[in-house]
């Protein structure tokens, strides 16, 4: 979902090449404060379809429940009833064509926010949070909508309350709203003229970790934050009438989309700031709902200490892991060769083992919810064809590929580990990158401050989902 893929590479100038597909909306029914590592105590709660936590491994209805999930952080704005983003019976397709390939858990959004300097760039809208508790109702009926269908495909949803990069608004529109400052928006596609352009990284992140670590502002946000918070968990479903803390079809409520450390302040400082904010909002959620997972969201990336951070609360019922070996420079997309792709896998494969490992030592089972790869970007689709759905996906599917074993290798099921299952980024289904460069939303798998085409995974793409099928099978 959903991160922020800023990775540092000469922009390239290109046409997307794919035409857009138009579905059209059919009639449908309604239906210290760190203090020392705590070993988490997870058992049960109960036996009523919810997803729960059994030391490292996940159940449901007194079976082991491997997740085999995808990205499909659109899904609230396209199951809108109504509007320019609306798509129920694309959403209906991409489900059934998921399900057809043993998927069983998709992580959508649950967040966006407006800004009160207008409309902002590179920002999905309509928002479902035009102000703080301000909501836009249309949007919420759109949640509302597609949770109700996730039964009909036995699929569950990992919710995201809020994230961190600015795609969706995000915690620096919460910083915007406390301090009525305009957002230093980082690097970020624009759809014009088809390049990377923008500010700077470290100023972006200065600005976002406010959000946890400004005590002029904390208290402010914060409550915002728990406000939006109790907002969806105690929001009645207007299709099933069942109250979303209640609802079986969530598997877990994620805090946030890839929280980042806090590294311009004192190492000490910077972890007592995070885990303050992450084990306030776990035990806030813990308080009104006490069937659902609670996870972080966080990619996991900087290492044993800042996982232990992130995850130490015993408010945290289920660990988080992102891997994106473009953006963290072990691929090269333009190689042709297996070079890169080979060492990505090398790497991934740590990263799964040191993950497992540091979830295990704290009693956790463990997703990784995220991880991708672009298509070839090379021959007759460097350069102008990089984005387009007719390149080849040769390095995506090796990578992929060896996803499960990794998964498989590191499960509790199989492998004595703590890995729990994966989630691949990102569905774009039936959707398509539009024929020639618009402003307007193409609501593919990419998020708007990217080019859409990145990371998609199409439903032409049969043999990329043949392989993520094997994924469904990888905790067996």
């Amino acid at each position: 979902m959903i991160s922020c893929k800023c990775v540092s590479f000469l922009a390239v100038l290109f046409v997307i090449l794919a035409t857009a597909h138009i579905v059209t909306r059919p009639e449908l029914d309604s239906q210290s404060p760190l203090g020392a590592s705590h070993k988490h105590d997870t058992k049960v709660l109960d036996d009523r379809g919810f997803v729960t936590a059994n030391g490292s491994r996940l159940m449901r209805n007194g079976s082991t429940y491997h997740v085999s999930g995808a990205n499909y952080w659109q899904a609230m704005n396209l199951g809108m009833a109504d509007g320019p983003s609306s798509n129920q019976l694309r959403v209906l397709r991409d489900l059934e064509t998921l399900a057809s390939y043993g998927i069983n858990m998709v992580r959508i959004m649950a967040a966006s926010e407006g800004s009160q300097f207008g409309t902002a760039p590179d920002r999905t809208y309509p928002v479902l949070m035009d102000s703080p508790g301000i909501y836009t109702e249309a949007v919420f009926e759109g949640l509302d909508w597609v949770l109700a269908q996730l039964p009909r495909y036995n699929m569950t949803a990992t919710v995201t309350l809020a994230n961190y990069w600015t795609w969706s608004g995000g915690i620096p529109q919460y910083v915007s709203w406390a301090t009525d400052t305009e957002i230093p928006y980082p690097s970020q596609w624009d759809p014009l003229k088809q390049i990377f352009e923008g500010g700077d990284y470290d100023t972006f992140l200065a600005y976002a970790n406010r959000f946890y670590a400004d005590e002029s502002i904390y208290h402010v946000v914060q409550e915002w934050y728990k406000a939006h918070v109790r907002t969806v968990l105690e929001r009645v479903n207007t299709v099933t009438g069942i109250r979303y803390k209640d609802d079986p079809a969530i598997m877990a409520w994620e805090l946030m989309n890839e929280p980042q450390i806090i590294d311009n302040v004192d190492d000490d400082a910077g972890e007592r700031l995070l885990f303050r904010w992450i084990d306030d909002s776990a035990k806030y959620i813990r308080s009104i709902d006490t069937h659902h997972l609670v996870t972080t969201g966080a990619e996991s990336k900087n290492g044993a200490r800042w996982f232990d951070v992130m995850h130490r609360s015993e408010h945290i019922t289920l660990a988080s892991c992102h891997f994106w070996p473009l953006n963290w420079g072990y691929y090269n997309s333009t190689d042709p060769t297996n070079a890169s792709v080979d060492y990505s896998i090398t790497k991934m494969r740590d990263f799964v083992r040191s993950n497992s490992a540091w979830a295990q030592k704290l009693g956790l089972p463990a997703v990784l919810f995220e991880y991708g790869m672009m298509r070839d970007n090379w021959g007759e689709f460097s350069g102008v064809g990089a984005y387009s759905p007719d390149a080849p996906v040769s390095h995506r599917n090796r990578f992929y590929r060896t996803v499960a074993d990794c998964v498989r290798e590191f499960s509790a099921s199989t492998g004595g580990g703590a890995m729990a299952g994966s989630a691949f980024w990102a569905y774009s289904g039936l959707g398509r990158p539009p024929r020639a460069p618009t402003t307007a939303l193409t609501w593919t798998g990419d998020p708007p401050h990217e080019p859409p085409g990145w990371n998609s995974v199409y439903d032409k793409d049969v043999e990329t989902l043949d392989i993520i099928r094997l994924n469904s099978h990888a905790g067996i």
